[in-house]
């Protein structure tokens, strides 16, 4: 027999049959899903041509141009179903210049030029009963526009040309807006407004000569009973369709029309229509395949209606969780109070779209009994939903009324057609709310910080999209050997785009979800640190043109590479404002490049390891407490681990593709990233640099040229740094700080950290925070642990990552023992910890199988601890210094004289002329301070200026105005001491400063 011979059973014809039917299923996916955000981009583009005349009509001009507009888009939709669905299946069967195409298309043109007469006439004597007969007479004229060019879009349908469907439509809308403009420069009102529509749809008339080749004169085909069969059908089931959908804007103009809450309604619903858009991408794609013989149905109505459910449910709730604040940035203020019915018209507009949907099936499958007896259902049913929700609530009643009636008037239809429909549409139904419900939990929580659900919209789009092309590409999918190359032509899939196996999309999802894990409690959560508005000082004379300085001189303890980028978002954004403010906002930079950390870790992760190591990976640093407290801080670690792992990813991914193309580019590249973490922290060579040195000499991790390139490219940054340096006459200065500062770090000088003289004991630290930092310790424990493991990996790659969480490990273990051990230096050394834990899980369960279960048993229970202690941080409330200042600027008098008792609270009131640094009674008495403001944690455990004693004698003898607490200073309180009580407490002598105050100034 021979090896050619097809499988027993299997025919090419066979083959071909269901390579098509799979294609064809994709091409719903991935069409419906393009012609849905096109026409969501229409709505958009339409929705800011509506605003534009909502500010610049008068209500009652507003309210006739929304009923106007309304009925032209009823039109816009019977003409672009009335027409194109006939025509499509003409076009999609027969050959360009065959007989029947001809005729299907002569038999079109007629029907639009006569239906366009009589939606001209229906149109205008509509109008003209709530408008000028000018503005009639202009939407007669634009509903026969809209039907003259139904004919090419239904010609785009049938060659599946969607791509130019969608750009013509786009094109159309974006004329409009264009002519809106000129509109109201001239003052032209709602008359011009709807002109817009008849100029913007004759851009639908530039389709390619093919089209016109194949119109004819063939008036014989008017007689064809079965044509006008077809098309009255049709017309009859889009005509009531699109009434009922749009019937609410209409109604609404003659039961309040004029009022401020009638054209807020308007405003809002139709926004709230977006869900029908959705239907229409899909209706169009759907109809034309299910009418071509030998059309796999099921297939074809499981991914329309999968693909319909994504985008229509996600839409909906988008549109229902909007936050106010958002929409009245658009919306004109008069109609601020209706925003509250916009959850409402979301639910009417969610069931309009699986009227639209069910409708248009029903039709593709001629079950045209079905669908009128569901139509007849949802005809009594919306008018009395609106007439009821009127008489019991008006107008926000109707919108309570709208949503009930097409929400039951979609569940019948649904019931009607289910026998129709694939077995599994009832999973697709639940699946689809199940989505949604989850969906609409999380932009609730979301919406409680307007960019947060922005974002969360965002990633959830782009998920959406990812999921469509993913479909799209796997349906196609065929084996080289099947003769499918007549179906790849009519449906080809896209190969340049492959979000989730090249792992783009795992990064802007991660990316995204933990932007937002920051952005939670990032003014709230996280305490004032008297670093951060050094760093933002130092930050903002960058933005000044000046090398990083203070106000006693040049700032060289660390190098400037964190305080540039402060610089250049300072002076983007044009942020100002005293210490904390500064602070405030630029604590969203670092939440920003935090995010950036994560998402690039699951990157390293990723290629290292694999991908479920990768998403633990980015589930643990998105919540680690540690990694939030830093991330929300402005601490200058988050940028330098950020430009440090994005370093480490280059030289990794060119370790494992071993090409030889670009690849001293590469490794160029990955050096200068590396000498950018470098000049963020000098620190960063122990990650950056130290182990690149040993990777050439250990086990050949990495060839020793590639070492010496990468070491080489690492310089330049630090380079270019001290030639500014030497050029301004300040190295003999720099020489000074770092000496200093190398000093401290390996434990010579014992001025701060947890071994300085009087400062508490870390084991004490480690306990009393064991609540709040649970995790974080088991990490710090693990990294040089998992580094040293990692270092004898057979696989070069995650040998190097092994180095870098070696030296940083040993690093932490020295500071712990011997050196300056400060709580910002353990945040590289966890990072670090989670990146060797991970990929050293995924080496033990390869080389050990029966460790398998364990190593998952333990990475779930871990990351499950870890979201526990984040979600606590995230959640608490820890902004003392932010709450003292609110309270003191509604209640202390403009002569108030108040001390401050540390460094962190000296520069947060610095500009406040009422505070200053008097932290004992008779420093208080000497400057007429009768308040203090204290935070009992630093102080009891010796930090700032202020002695225990001192609060001891302010609890017993002043009285408390204001109080809160917080994990990070314990109770933030404001005394007041009265005159008497501070003369006696200055002749005890009370509170002598326990260090040099004033030393931050």
């Amino acid at each position: 027999m021979s090896a050619s011979v097809a499988p027993a059973n299997t025919t090419e014809p066979e083959q071909l049959e269901r390579t098509s039917a799979r294609s064809a299923a994709s091409e719903v996916a991935h069409s419906s899903g393009l012609l849905s955000m096109s026409a969501g981009v229409v709505g958009v583009i339409s929705y800011a041509c509506t605003l534009l005349m909502a500010n610049a009509l008068s209500s009652q001009e507003y309210s006739n141009l929304a009923a106007a507009q309304m009925l032209l888009g009823i039109v816009g939709i019977v003409s672009s179903a009335l027409v194109p669905l006939p025509l499509s299946h003409a076009v999609a069967t027969h050959g360009a210049g065959t007989d029947e195409r001809r005729d299907g298309m002569a038999f079109a043109v007629m029907v639009s030029v006569i239906a366009g007469i009589v939606a001209a006439g229906t149109t205008g004597m509509v109008v003209s009963a709530f408008g000028s007969p000018v503005l009639a007479l202009v939407a007669a004229l634009t509903a026969f526009v809209l039907f003259v060019v139904a004919a090419p879009l239904g010609w785009l349908q049938g060659e599946l040309r969607f791509v130019r469907y969608a750009t013509a439509s786009i094109a159309e809308v974006t004329v409009r807006l264009g002519f809106s403009v000129l509109v109201i420069a001239l003052a032209w009102g709602a008359t011009g407004a709807i002109l817009g529509f008849a100029l913007g749809a004759l851009v639908i008339l530039a389709v390619p000569r093919s089209f016109y080749r194949d119109i004819t004169w063939r008036p014989q085909v008017i007689r064809d009973r079965w044509r006008w069969s077809e098309t009255g059908d049709i017309a009859l089931t889009l005509c009531v369709v699109t009434a009922l959908t749009g019937a609410d804007v209409v109604v609404m103009s003659f039961l309040d029309g004029g009022t401020d809450a009638a054209a807020g309604f308007q405003a809002l619903s139709t926004i709230a229509k977006g869900p029908i858009y959705v239907a229409a991408g899909t209706v169009l794609v759907a109809f034309p395949l299910l009418r071509r013989a030998g059309a796999d149905r099921d297939a074809i109505l499981v991914s329309a209606l999968r693909s319909f459910g994504l985008l229509a449910v996600a839409a909906c709730v988008v549109i229902a969780t909007v936050p106010a604040s958002l929409v009245e940035l658009f919306l004109p203020e008069k109609y601020h109070a209706s925003i509250a019915l916009l959850p409402w018209l979301a639910g009417a507009g969610l069931g309009y779209a699986v009227l639209t949907v069910l409708a248009t099936i029903l039709l593709a499958l001629r079950a045209y009994r079905r669908c009128q007896l569901g139509l007849i259902a949802a005809a009594a049913l919306l008018p009395a939903g609106m007439a009821a929700g009127w008489i019991l609530g008006g107008v926000p009643g109707v919108a309570v009324g709208t949503a009930g009636a097409s929400l039951a008037s979609a569940a019948i239809l649904a019931l009607i057609a289910l026998p129709l429909l694939p077995r599994s549409t009832w999973r697709l139904a639940l699946t689809g709310l199940l989505a949604g419900a989850a969906l609409t939990l999380l932009l609730l929580v979301a919406g409680l910080v307007p960019p947060v659900w922005l974002l969360v919209v965002l990633m959830t789009g782009l998920g959406i999209l990812a999921g469509q092309r993913r479909s799209h590409s796997q349906d196609t999918g065929t084996d080289p050997e099947q003769p499918a190359q007549a179906v790849r032509r009519r449906f080809r899939p896209s190969e340049r785009f492959r979000p989730t196996r090249s792992g783009l999309l795992g990064f802007v999802v991660v990316t995204g979800v933990a932007f937002c894990a920051r952005a939670v409690g990032l003014t709230r959560g996280f305490e004032l640190w008297v670093d951060e508005m050094l760093y933002a000082r130092l930050g903002y004379s960058v933005s000044l043109g000046q090398i990083p300085n203070l106000p006693d001189g040049p700032f060289m303890l660390h190098p400037p590479g964190y305080f540039l980028l402060e610089g250049a978002v300072i002076s983007i954004f044009g942020i100002s404002g005293d210490n904390m403010d500064l602070v405030l906002q630029l604590r969203w930079l670092n939440a920003v490049v935090g995010a950036l950390s994560v998402g690039l870790a699951f990157l390293l992760v990723r290629k290292v390891a694999n991908a479920p190591a990768a998403w633990v990976t980015a589930a643990v640093l998105t919540l680690e407490p540690f990694v939030l407290r830093n991330n929300s801080r402005v601490f200058l670690e988050t940028l330098g681990m950020a430009v440090m792992v994005g370093g480490l990813l280059v030289l990794v991914s060119l370790m494992l593709r071993r090409s030889t193309r670009y690849r001293v580019l590469h490794l160029v590249a990955a050096g200068l990233l590396l000498g950018l973490a470098v000049l963020t922290k000098d620190v960063y060579a122990l990650g950056a640099v130290a182990p690149i040195i040993v990777a050439a000499l250990w086990r050949e991790t990495l060839a020793v040229r590639d070492s010496l390139t990468v070491m080489a490219a690492s310089l330049v940054p630090y380079t270019v740094y001290l030639s500014v340096l030497g050029f301004n006459g300040l190295l003999d200065t720099w020489i000074w700080a770092k000496t200093s500062g190398v000093r401290r770090m390996i434990g010579l000088e014992q001025s701060t950290g947890f071994n300085a003289e009087g400062a508490p004991s870390l084991v004490s630290r480690v306990l009393d925070q064991v609540g709040q930092f649970g995790s974080s310790y088991l990490l710090l424990a693990l990294t040089p642990l998992t580094g040293l493991l990692l270092c004898f990996s057979t696989h070069a790659a995650r040998r190097l990552v092994g180095l870098v969480s070696l030296m940083f490990g040993l690093f932490g273990l020295y500071s712990a023992a011997f050196g300056t051990l400060e709580e910002q230096y353990g945040y590289p050394v966890l990072f670090a910890g989670v990146l060797s834990s991970a990929v050293y899980a995924v080496e033990l369960a390869g080389k050990r199988g029966r460790w398998r279960t364990p190593v998952i048993v333990f990475g779930v229970a871990f990351t499950a601890l870890t979201a526990a202690f984040g979600l606590r941080a995230l959640v608490t409330v820890d902004n003392g210094f932010v709450q003292a200042r609110d309270w003191a600027d509604a209640n202390l008098p403009a002569d108030a004289r108040v001390s401050v008792s540390n460094s962190t609270g000296e520069l947060a009131f610095e500009d406040d002329p009422r505070f200053g640094v008097w932290p004992s009674a008779p420093l208080m008495e000497a400057n007429g301070a009768n308040y203090i403001l204290t935070q009992d944690h630093p102080t009891s455990m010796g930090y700032g200026y202020a002695q225990p004693a001192m609060l001891e004698w302010l609890e017993a003898n002043a009285e408390p105005l204001f109080s809160v607490e917080g994990p990070t200073n314990g109770d933030t309180v404001i005394w007041q001491v009265d005159d008497e009580t501070l003369r006696a407490g200055a002749a005890e002598n009370i509170g002598f400063p326990s260090a040099t105050y004033e030393t931050e100034r």
